[in-house]
């Protein structure tokens, strides 16, 4: 289905902002490690993971002029929410970055999570037909990447959060962690859904 022409505008600066700040995020950790080291670096980090799929995503929209599946963007702004509510409850009282840095911090973990919540509470979830909901398949991307960081912690000894470093908390305190988080996550989701499925719809004027 089309979207409306001013929503695939902000779809569009949604994806260059998330572009934006993925690019100086990269250009600044290549200057002190090189762009390989850079790119294998971020690539353990959830923030920056979801942010690639955000600026994928919203420029794809812009692009197209269609909207995404329900159930997609349901998933994704879940995970943007969860990116902003660990960060400022769990991580930001361990460091202080400045300068670009401190630009792109703001972006992943503040910007962009506001920015995708209005999108989806104002262009997602206002249309016929909303395709029947799976909340519980939205933790999939969340668990996949558990998953994954862990299995590359094992090879690699390096853990990009320290509630899943397996190597100073072992397994007994890291799983915990990780099934409270999966919760979490799991809760958001049937919460969103239900307040999605409850959102008053555009007339069909408006939807085009």
């Amino acid at each position: 289905m089309a979207i409306d022409p001013k929503y695939r505008i902000i779809a569009g600066l949604i994806g260059a902002l998330a572009l934006v700040a993925l690019v100086a995020h990269i250009a600044q950790r290549s200057g002190r490690s090189g762009l390989v080291s850079a790119l294998w670096w971020s690539r353990g980090y959830f923030t920056i993971l979801t942010a690639v799929l955000t600026a994928a995503t919203f420029l794809l929209i812009a692009w197209t002029g269609r909207r995404l599946p329900y159930g997609w963007m349901g998933m994704l702004t879940m995970s943007m929410i969860m990116v902003a509510v660990v960060y400022h409850v769990m991580l930001a009282h361990l460091f202080n970055p400045q300068g670009l840095r401190g630009w792109t911090n703001q972006v992943f973990h503040t910007l962009l999570p506001a920015a995708v919540l209005w999108f989806w509470l104002m262009e997602v979830t206002r249309h016929d037909p909303r395709t029947p909901a799976r909340p519980l398949t939205w933790i999939f991307w969340p668990l996949g990447y558990g998953i994954y960081v862990l299995l590359r912690g094992a090879f690699t000894g390096w853990y990009p959060y320290p509630f899943l470093n397996v190597a100073r908390l072992g397994w007994e305190g890291v799983l915990p962690n990780l099934a409270g988080l999966l919760a979490g996550f799991l809760a958001l989701a049937y919460l969103m859904d239900y307040l999605g499925q409850r959102m008053p719809l555009r007339n069909q004027r408006d939807a085009r």
